[in-house]
Parts: structure tokens; C-alpha cells; sequence
């Protein structure tokens, strides 16, 4: 199955059959954390002499999950993770399916930040803006990403320069590599978060942010088609998947 889009007036193809999962799954074993959140926890469901697990003697897996999205693995949050209840991300993920940039970062010292994703930075790695959806991977990008725990080790985020210059270039669904585009401490202002999705005076209720990615360092800068793969939850960040579809030509 072959996707057709155009890239600067350009038709490009993907291929369907072949892509790249950069997702951090929710597991129980070694897993990544964030914000310190407890870990997400599988335990079989009990009833009477039942017991949903095959190990234990039950005669199928029956596990009652909890989670905590937003430091559990790869999640897709919205607008609501701001504004409340009245949003999930089922009603403002419009977009199964679009077109994606992935852009190297490295991360920059500014102010008070030891690693940071800078406008300046980022301006030098974009150079194309054509997409819906930017992908950015930072650097260093250490395998560790995919079982650190980065709650209270100051991980990185968007400085509100760079975050303005995203939503200047249009960009409607931003997928990260690190737990949150604000710092982890920040007394509750969400700069960076509000400034994405244009709030108070312009809100975005269709853009979306994706966190707590990992892109193998072989998958090089380049458009892709993306598909978010979200839970079907109602929530205001939830479990996701996504995957990167491969454009069939070598730029």
C-alpha cells in the first residue's frame, strides 16, 4: 500500500507496509518515568476462585492496568491538559494520519537551563517548514531514553522563543523526546504549553503534543507521513503509538 503526498510541489510516495515505531511502550519492566509518577502496575483481576492470570492458574489473562500517561511512556496530550475536562484527545486528534519533519536538536545552556531546546538551535536544524507535524530528537540521544527515569534529573524542554517560532511555522502536532516541553519545575506556568496552543486569547483545540519519544539514531532527518495511533481514551493525554512511514526516494 503506497501514501501519496507533495513535498514542495514534489510528489513523494510511502510505503504503508514499512515503518519506524518510535514509541516508548508502558511496561512494568524497566521502565521510563517522569514527574515522579508511580509506575504503571498489570495485576490480575480477582473474583471468587477466579483469577485472571494463566500463571496463577486461571484459565486466561485478565489484568486490571493503572497508569499515569503523562510519565508512563509515549502519550499524545491536548488542549484539556490545560483547560480541564471539556477536552479529550479523542475529540481533538482530527488528524489520524499527516505529513512529519524529524529535525536533531542539540540542546543548548541558556539562563538557568543546562539543556534546553533553543530558538536559535532550532532555527539552524528546521530549514524546511512545509509539515503539519515537527518531530524534534534531541542530543545526545542515548538508548537510556527508552528506560530513564527523568523525574527530579532536570530533563530538557522548549524555551518559549523556540516554542513561538513552532506555532509561527504552523505547526499542528509536535512529538518530543523528552517528558514535557515545559521544565519539570516551573510553579505551574506552562509557558510553553500555553503558548502552543494559543492560550488564552487564540486556542488551538486541534494541535496536539506528543512526549516521551525515542528515534534511533539511523533514522535520519526527512519528511515522513506519521500516524499517532492514540488510546481510545477519554482523557486529556493518553497512550499512543506513533510510527513513522518511510518516503520512497533518497533526498
Amino acid at each position: 500500500m503506497v501514501l501519496t503526498q507533495f513535498i514542495n510541489n514534489e510528489q513523494v510516495l510511502f510505503d504503508m507496509q514499512h515503518f519506524v515505531d518510535i514509541s516508548i511502550p508502558i511496561t512494568d519492566t524497566n521502565p521510563v518515568n517522569a514527574f515522579h509518577l508511580p509506575p504503571a502496575t498489570f495485576e490480575p483481576f480477582k473474583m471468587g476462585t477466579f483469577v485472571g492470570s494463566v500463571e496463577q492458574g486461571g484459565p486466561v489473562r485478565c489484568e486490571i492496568l493503572t497508569i499515569a500517561p503523562h510519565g508512563n511512556g509515549t502519550h499524545t496530550e491536548c488542549i484539556g491538559h490545560i483547560l480541564g475536562r471539556g477536552y479529550s484527545v479523542l475529540n481533538c486528534m482530527s488528524d489520524i494520519l499527516c505529513l512529519a519533519q524529524l529535525v536533531t536538536v542539540p540542546l543548548q545552556d541558556e539562563g538557568d537551563c543546562y539543556a534546553c531546546v533553543t530558538a536559535q538551535a532550532l532555527n539552524l536544524a528546521w530549514k524546511e517548514k512545509t509539515t503539519d507535524a515537527l518531530i524534534i530528537r534531541t542530543l545526545p540521544n542515548a538508548k537510556s531514553k527508552r528506560t530513564r527515569n527523568w523525574s527530579g534529573d532536570t530533563p530538557p524542554f522548549i524555551t518559549p522563543e523556540a516554542m513561538q517560532l513552532i506555532v509561527e511555522r504552523g505547526v499542528k502536532h509536535l512529538v518530543v523526546d523528552f517528558p514535557s516541553v515545559d521544565p519539570e519545575e516551573d510553579a505551574g506556568a506552562l509557558t510553553a504549553h500555553k503558548i502552543f496552543w494559543g492560550i488564552p486569547d487564540n486556542p488551538r483545540e486541534n494541535a496536539t503534543i506528543t512526549e516521551l519519544v525515542y528515534i534511533p539514531d539511523e533514522v535520519p532527518d526527512e519528511f515522513y507521513a506519521i500516524a499517532f495511533n492514540v488510546g481510545g481514551i477519554h482523557a486529556d493525554a493518553v497512550p499512543s503509538r506513533p510510527v513513522l512511514f518511510i518516503p520512497m526516494y533518497s533526498r
